[in-house]
């Protein structure tokens, strides 16, 4: 799963406008393959900028999938007139360590090569 995300930073003055425009265009948003949901949220430090969250099956259903479709360029249009500043947009993998031993096994496959050549350890595995 992805999670993309968006700071969007509002012209002075257009928030409540933006806000119902934004719910309006959504609608495009729930018929994309691989769309998973989405939410709005209001800085409360700078009223004027929003973070906006889209989760996705995969990256290729929002780069290509969602940006590619039609429906985008009408999607950027009825938002874009509010932008003081083009939107600084990236993405995220969900990283899930339900565990300290979860965590510290996670970890050992990172640092320990499978092969066996490690000599550290080799020097800890115990005589046969």
């Amino acid at each position: 799963m992805i999670l993309e995300s968006a700071i969007l930073n509002i012209k002075p003055g257009l928030a409540s406008e933006f806000e119902s425009a934004f719910r309006e265009a959504s609608g495009v948003l729930l018929s994309k393959k691989g769309y998973v949901g989405h939410e709005l949220h209001k800085c409360v430090e700078n009223r004027d900028e929003y973070i906006f969250l889209v989760r996705w099956s995969g990256i290729k259903d929002h780069l290509i999938g969602f940006r590619g479709h039609p429906d985008y360029k009408k999607w950027a249009a009825s938002l874009e007139p509010f932008y003081a500043k083009a939107p600084e947009v990236k993405h995220y993998i969900d990283i899930r360590i339900d565990s300290r031993e979860q965590a510290e096994s996670e970890l050992a496959k990172l640092l320990i090569p499978e092969s066996g050549s490690d000599s550290a350890a080799e020097e800890n595995r115990p005589a046969e």
